[in-house]
């Protein structure tokens, strides 16, 4: 039970397990998008920035118009490819990072225990 008293077990436990979800998610999602682009099948963009009536003239001259120019799909994917590979090495810092932390915890834990018990050996002896 000292073991979840020591702050590092439960946050590296915690982080191994956020990890393995970013790397998973990032692994099946670059799956996905290099397959989109080797076999040239590209998701359909985004809508038309004219069918946004909630939108006024100035407003899709100042924010819409840098983004329609990027509104090729190979080019899309790409990034989309880019940005899942980013999540993917994330989630393998944050395993490593939780793996070293539990086992900080762990290491901690073990030592103050032996501490313990030597104390409790000396004073009984």
């Amino acid at each position: 039970m000292a073991l979840w008293r020591n702050p590092f077990f439960p946050v590296g436990l915690f982080l191994v397990v956020l990890g393995f979800g970013n790397w998973y998610a990032g692994r099946d999602k670059c799956v996905e998008y290099e397959q989109l682009l080797a076999a040239g099948r590209l998701p359909a963009p985004a809508q038309h920035f004219a069918d946004f009536p909630e939108l006024n003239a100035h407003t899709t001259a100042t924010l819409l118009r840098p983004l329609q120019r990027g509104n090729d799909a190979q080019m899309l994917a790409g990034t989309k490819l880019d940005f899942y590979r980013v999540v993917r090495s994330g989630g393998r810092m944050l395993i490593l990072a939780g793996l070293f932390l539990a086992a900080a915890g762990l290491i901690h834990s073990y030592r103050r225990r032996a501490l313990h018990d030597s104390r409790e050996s000396t004073a009984a002896g």
